[in-house]
């Protein structure tokens, strides 16, 4: 009887860690992921550019910190990801019959 082989999976399609820029404003309870990056050095140099939002962006008094998806999804989750502020779909709406 011959042994059927499962097709092995392709790389790509494994989950590759990336870092994101986490911040926590003085008034908030909770962190926010606002950026993503394929490397730490990449995410370090957005943390530093963000230190200097003033205005509406002001990040004076807020902690900014950087973790990896992985470190993310130990504390937030195992299934939590990244997703950019805005970039979920809207909930549908329901027509309401007169």
């Amino acid at each position: 009887m011959e042994k059927k082989r499962r097709a092995a999976k392709p790389a790509s399609s494994k989950s590759k860690d990336y870092y994101c820029v986490w911040v926590r404003r003085n008034y908030e309870e909770v962190w926010r992921a606002v950026s993503k990056h394929d490397s730490r050095e990449a995410a370090e140099l957005e943390l530093e550019r963000r230190r200097g939002f003033t205005g509406a962006f002001n990040y004076d008094n807020a902690e900014l910190r950087i973790l990896s998806r992985n470190e993310a999804r130990k504390e937030f989750g195992k299934t939590w990801d990244y997703k950019p502020i805005g970039g979920a779909k809207p909930a549908p709406v329901k027509e309401i019959d007169d």
